[in-house]
């Protein structure tokens, strides 16, 4: 009996990882991370409608989903499963990436406005120079050493920012830019770290990301910086009264994080620990639920 027992414990753990894997995969993952990274903002800049949580979600979803379409070749070594997928039902993946940012484009609309549409608008118009051969060159920015992500790491940074701002009407002020540079390193961070998983694709297909360039150990020493960084911005954050128990609350998970970064490359199972990786931007979103 408890033989059976624990085979059952054994197949229920493998299925429940089978779906997250699965999740994360085909982008379930990337949007929900969105959604948290723009509610522990909304936390930040005291925006109490869950509406631009919502549509960045959406948008994010539909950014990756058609990203894919432009990743086959990369993503055929570095995920292959899923690049047979995308590969074998385009039409599918491409109605499922339209149908959902334009849901997300018609609450920012109905909600916020035309200067909601518009921000949320930013991943598109970055994963379109991202993708395309925009370069004298020729090449992609994503193809561009430094290019790639700062591109990526400053767009999702502006829209997370920027949605709950023009959502609730509020101006631009020092919180709001402190607040914008904050998910700009994080996004940084996260952007690199998938790069790490990414490195064997992206060097066998001419894409120079920050991995690829200076290797694995000098990008642990970098992202382990801009961790530095956005900690010691929350820390100026906590000085503000309106801000300061969200920040405060968010100062564990940034130790979480930096300990993920401190063992960066030191694991062969690189989709767990860019899902780790994840994780933090949902516990950052449980931190604004706890202050709701």
């Amino acid at each position: 009996m408890q033989a059976h027992s624990e085979y059952q414990t054994g197949r229920d753990w493998e299925q429940l990882r089978a779906l997250v894997r699965w999740a994360q995969q085909f982008r379930v993952v990337q949007g929900a991370v969105a959604a948290a990274k723009t509610a522990f903002a909304m936390a930040l800049l005291g925006v109490a409608s869950p509406m631009p949580a919502v549509i960045v979600g959406l948008i994010s979803f539909a950014v990756y989903t058609a990203n894919d379409l432009a990743d086959l070749e990369e993503d055929a070594i570095n995920t292959p499963d899923h690049s047979s997928f995308v590969a074998d039902h385009p039409a599918v993946v491409a109605g499922l990436a339209v149908g959902t940012f334009a849901l997300g484009a018609a609450i920012a609309w109905w909600g916020g406005g035309p200067i909601t549409l518009a921000v949320a608008c930013v991943p598109l118009g970055a994963s379109l120079l991202y993708s395309l051969p925009v370069t004298l060159g020729g090449r992609r920015l994503k193809d561009v050493f430094g290019a790639n992500t700062v591109l990526v790491a400053l767009a999702w940074a502006l829209t997370v920012t920027g949605v709950p701002l023009a959502f609730g009407g509020l101006s631009v002020g020092p919180v709001a830019i402190a607040v914008c540079l904050f998910f700009y390193l994080r996004s940084f961070i996260s952007v690199e770290v998938f790069n790490v998983r990414d490195v064997t694709g992206d060097a066998a297909t001419g894409v120079d990301t920050i991995p690829v360039v200076l290797g694995v150990p000098r990008t642990r020493q970098l992202l382990a910086l801009f961790e530095g960084c956005s900690l010691a911005l929350l820390v100026t954050l906590m000085t503000v009264p309106t801000v300061a128990l969200a920040a405060l609350g968010a100062l564990p998970v940034l130790g979480y994080s930096l300990g993920l970064t401190w063992f960066l490359g030191e694991t062969g199972r690189m989709d767990a620990f860019c899902l780790a990786k994840d994780a933090e931007y949902l516990l950052l979103g449980l931190v604004a639920l706890a202050l709701i």
